[in-house]
């Protein structure tokens, strides 16, 4: 293998040690809960993805508004809240239909992306869920769980769209990207 070919496998390993490596989500168990790799999962989307020049990339902190059921996500993902993000900081907060401006927006249900999808705080957010289809239904990154562990799509025209850049390494380690 050249040097070349290594160092991009190398970029490439970095990527995915960080997409799925765990923050100290509070858990009474020693091993990470699907939740709290879901969360990691969503703060190293973060890391990755260049944000509009409006928005987030201006802004002293990064909006994420989540709209969950399941009360052990909610807390997983409020357990990343205050952490940076290029030197932003990261603010978890319940999506409401008073809600301000999100710049990004995490969902855990079809039924509630449609309810949601064109709400104005929503315009220009980075938009997350785990629920099959989600990047076929318009959403921009869906996360998979699968038998033989976490992979995720990327719906590469959708966040074109909104002026959202993915990394090369991020792109490489999809399982699918929809164009």
């Amino acid at each position: 293998m050249n040097i070349l070919g290594k160092s991009r496998l190398s970029k490439a390993l970095t990527l995915l040690a960080a997409l799925v490596c765990h923050f100290q989500v509070a858990v009474a168990q020693d091993v990470p809960t699907e939740q709290s790799v879901r969360a990691a999962m969503v703060f190293n989307f973060l890391k990755f993805t260049e944000f509009p020049p409006e928005g987030a990339a201006t802004s002293p902190v990064i909006r994420l508004c989540i709209a969950v059921r399941d009360a052990r996500q909610g807390e997983a993902l409020a357990a990343i809240s205050g952490r940076k993000v290029g030197g932003r900081k990261l603010i978890v907060a319940d999506f409401t239909g008073q809600s301000g401006d999100c710049q990004v927006f995490y969902v855990d249900s079809r039924q509630r992306w449609n309810a949601a999808a064109d709400h104005p705080a929503l315009r220009s957010a980075l938009t997350i869920s785990t629920y099959p289809g989600f990047a076929r239904d318009g959403g921009m990154i869906e996360i998979a769980v699968q038998n033989d562990g976490i992979q995720f799509d990327i719906n590469l025209a959708e966040g074109r769209r909104a002026g959202f850049h993915f990394s090369p390494e991020m792109l490489r380690l999809a399982r699918r990207i929809h164009e």
